[in-house]
């Protein structure tokens, strides 16, 4: 709704010269990754991370100058917004059409003779709660060396991280003969590409899109685990002169068509929906969306549903329209409508362009951005009139038909409960008379349980340590009447003690370990799965300590001190828990170790921390008759302490072992990952949870790894797996899908692995 004042020619010729070297570039998926020390846009520590909610984001938008530093004014207003996600978590905003302004009177923030303050497309990084500015004052982001203003211009679509790691946007070319901006005669052109490294935010590529049309497909992009989806509108909301609905063309607004391309592939020659199937003929494409009213839609998919929102009418309607479909191309349906004229900013205001946000506040609900306007010479004397407002909704639950992948593995017969045991060792090849000694290559050593084995066994809890590795590889345990799986339980490394937690089925009650180098192992027993254990799992995502904010009462540990955690109340159905204990900054190299208070402590450990470095560890472990389990150091340390499950008598799901099976291997390509906090995907079904490994390796810097279920939740403050740069690392975690998948996010880039042990039915 802005009027683009025009720039004068000699700021728009320093500005091509500027990024001449971009016009260069040719279109090619082989383009030169980021150097591995390139800079990261930084944010000051305690900003957090991720999506933020309707009342968070009206109040940072509410904010003049957001993103503002010392020597550079901070968002005025602008149009349009797109938020794009980042792989560590930060959040690029850019819009179409914006101002810079720190204070309300925007006409007072540029001196006579300085370039406009304006930028045709230009935004904000988000790190949780801080901004930063990207782009700035007469400088677009997108396109600025092609750009001449209010003639030319090019205005950012939707995006997502393409399959090189890198961002790829979506960007209309914007025509105007008249010199004058967004007015009448202003049309689209086509559709171009833009690419922006992942870390640096710096433009790698910029060349026009596989389909150049004015269709502007990429409007709208939405990914499932195997296509990218690209909705177009034709955008002519100045093809007729005048200022009502009669300047959009009627003949195109109210159509969306569709095309899609494999996942993450956008330089792909596209295929085009023809009303019954797919087709590369693209004047064969049928409208998806065909309605009386400009119909602009912004999609996301949740797994079992995708999800549109549309401003009916745009700056003209008044309503916000939510609408669901089994299936990409529909058929369409309206779930609600709800009326936005209340949040117009002014009697002569407008809102316009609904954006569905690529995440789910804290209560699991859809977050919507709606542009706000006025006459450009009322914003401009006061910018809250041209900043977004944001609107929660709930998300639709499936349709009749899921859109959801099956998983792919058999589900099995889940007839086990968990018994557990107070913890108790069962091997240490560095002990004498121990039931086998050290780990050597092209041996199986075998470990007997078939005298401690309950009735009905068909798996066992453990934990499995090595030392003095002599090399970096991997250590199987499965059952000896079976093949050897090509899975890994724990990730030995040189130098440092390895701790993981493992399911294994027990078959006829031998078990059989493997190494790939020479390596001490030490297992210790923490339960049995048997048909007739009473108790089920019920998974749950809490966290319930953390020394270092005093979450739970406790402080930091001091060496052999013990903590106590309340876990359950006492007396109730909670017979044992599955945690997720972390050791921060331990002070020295030692161990931790659980058990039930109320008993005296054994020998055993549950994680051994390396000094200075975070480490997690999964830990089943029977509840104490008070409802605490009680954790002891060997050295000082911070712990924190995550709820992952509980399993009780009164219900919960049974367990069935499966596999081993590897379930995702992002070295091999095709990762799926749903926009929501950049989270993977894991096909499960409708599983309760999935007993899984989470193997993070090549990391690129220090970070963790959630499991959580994305696709209806938001993330939850948890964490499963730490890792350091350089480094692989195993962790056991319990992974509870979400609308069919689970998810795991990675705070740092890093390849993923995840290998499936069993489900919880």
């Amino acid at each position: 709704m802005e009027r683009f004042p025009r720039a004068d020619d000699v700021s728009v010729v320093r500005r091509r010269l500027l990024a001449a070297a971009l016009a260069t570039l040719t279109f090619a998926l082989s383009l030169t990754a980021p150097a591995p020390d390139a800079p990261d846009a930084a944010a000051a520590s305690g900003c957090g991370r991720g999506g933020l909610d309707e009342a968070a984001l009206d109040a940072a938008f509410a904010t003049p100058g957001l993103g503002s530093t010392a020597t550079m004014q901070g968002f005025g207003g602008g149009d349009y917004p797109h938020a794009y996600p980042l792989p560590d978590g930060r959040i690029l905003w850019l819009f179409q059409d914006l101002h810079f302004s720190n204070d309300d009177d925007l006409r007072n923030d540029v001196p006579d003779g300085s370039p406009t303050n304006a930028a045709h497309n230009a935004g904000l990084v988000q790190q949780g709660t801080c901004w930063t500015v990207l782009g700035g004052r007469g400088l677009d982001v997108l396109g600025d060396h092609l750009t001449i203003d209010s003639t030319r211009w090019f205005w950012p679509m939707d995006g997502e991280i393409g399959i090189d790691g890198n961002l790829w946007i979506f960007v209309a070319e914007m025509s105007n003969p008249d010199g004058t901006g967004a007015m009448h005669p202003a049309v689209p052109v086509r559709s171009w590409i833009a690419i922006l490294d992942r870390r640096t935010l710096q433009p790698l590529y910029f060349e026009p899109a596989p389909d150049t049309s004015n269709k502007l497909f990429g409007w709208s992009v939405v990914s499932t685990d195997r296509w990218s989806y690209l909705y177009s509108h034709c955008y002519r909301q100045f093809a007729n002169p005048g200022n009502s609905p009669s300047q959009f063309d009627a003949s195109c607004t109210s159509r969306t068509y569709l095309a899609r391309v494999p996942r993450g592939d956008f330089a792909h020659p596209p295929e085009y929906w023809n009303g019954t199937g797919w087709t590369t003929s693209a004047a064969s494409a049928a409208a998806v969306v065909d309605k009386d009213t400009s119909h602009a839609m912004s999609v996301q998919w949740f797994g079992d549903v995708f999800v549109s929102v549309t401003k009916r009418d745009e700056w003209w309607g008044g309503d916000l329209v939510i609408e669901r479909a089994p299936a990409p191309q529909g058929p369409w349906t309206t779930v609600a409508t709800r009326s936005v004229v209340g949040a117009m900013k002014c009697s002569t205001c407008g809102n316009y362009g609904a954006f569905l946000m690529p995440w789910l506040d804290s209560r699991g609900r859809m977050v919507v951005g709606l542009s706000s306007g006025a006459d450009f010479e009322m914003w401009r004397s006061n910018a809250s009139l041209y900043r977004p407002t944001f609107h929660t909704f709930d998300l639709p639950g499936p349709t009749t038909t899921s859109a959801a992948s099956p998983p792919a593995f058999e589900l099995g017969a889940a007839s086990s409960g968990f018994l557990p045991v107070d913890p108790v060792r069962l091997v240490d090849t560095r002990a004498p008379g121990a039931a086998f000694g050290r780990l050597v290559p092209g041996t199986r050593a075998e470990l007997d349980l078939r005298d401690r084995m309950p009735a009905g066994a068909t798996a066992v809890a453990l934990n499995l340590t090595t030392d003095r590795s002599a090399q970096d590889g991997w250590v199987r345990a499965f059952p000896c009447d079976a093949g050897e799986p090509p899975t890994s339980n724990v990730n030995p490394a040189v130098g440092r003690v390895v701790t993981n937690a493992a399911i294994v089925p027990v078959g006829d009650g031998r078990l059989c370990v493997t190494s790939l180098g020479p390596t001490d192992l030490v297992v210790d027993l923490n339960g049995w799965l048997t048909v007739d254990a009473p108790a089920g799992l019920v998974a749950r995502t809490e966290r319930l300590a953390d020394t270092r904010t005093g979450t739970g009462g406790a402080a930091r540990l001091d060496d052999g001190e013990t903590m106590a955690v309340r876990v359950a109340a006492p007396g109730s159905a909670v017979v044992a828990v599955s945690l997720g204990v972390t050791a921060v900054d331990p002070a020295a190299d030692g161990y931790v170790t659980a058990w039930p208070c109320g008993t005296t402590m054994p020998v055993v450990s549950n994680l051994n921390p390396q000094a200075g470095v975070t480490r997690p560890n999964l830990v089943n472990v029977r509840v104490g008759a008070d409802g605490r389990v009680c954790l002891a150091t060997m050295r000082a340390t911070d712990l924190v302490v995550d709820l992952l499950g509980e399993y009780r008598t009164d219900g919960g799901a049974r367990y069935a072992p499966i596999g081993p099976r590897r379930l995702l291997d992002s070295r091999a390509g095709g990762r799926p990952t749903h926009p929501s906090n950049m989270s993977d995907l894991v096909a499960l079904g409708s599983v309760a949870a999935a007993q899984v490994n989470l193997t993070a390796t090549d990391t690129e810097a220090a970070g963790y790894l959630s499991a959580y279920p994305c696709l209806a939740q938001a993330w939850p403050g948890t964490s499963n797996a730490n890792y350091v740069a350089g480094e692989t690392t195993a962790t056991a975690a319990l992974m509870s899908p979400g609308r069919g998948y689970g998810c795991v996010f990675s705070s740092a880039v890093t390849h993923l692995v995840v290998d499936l042990f069993g489900v919880w039915r």
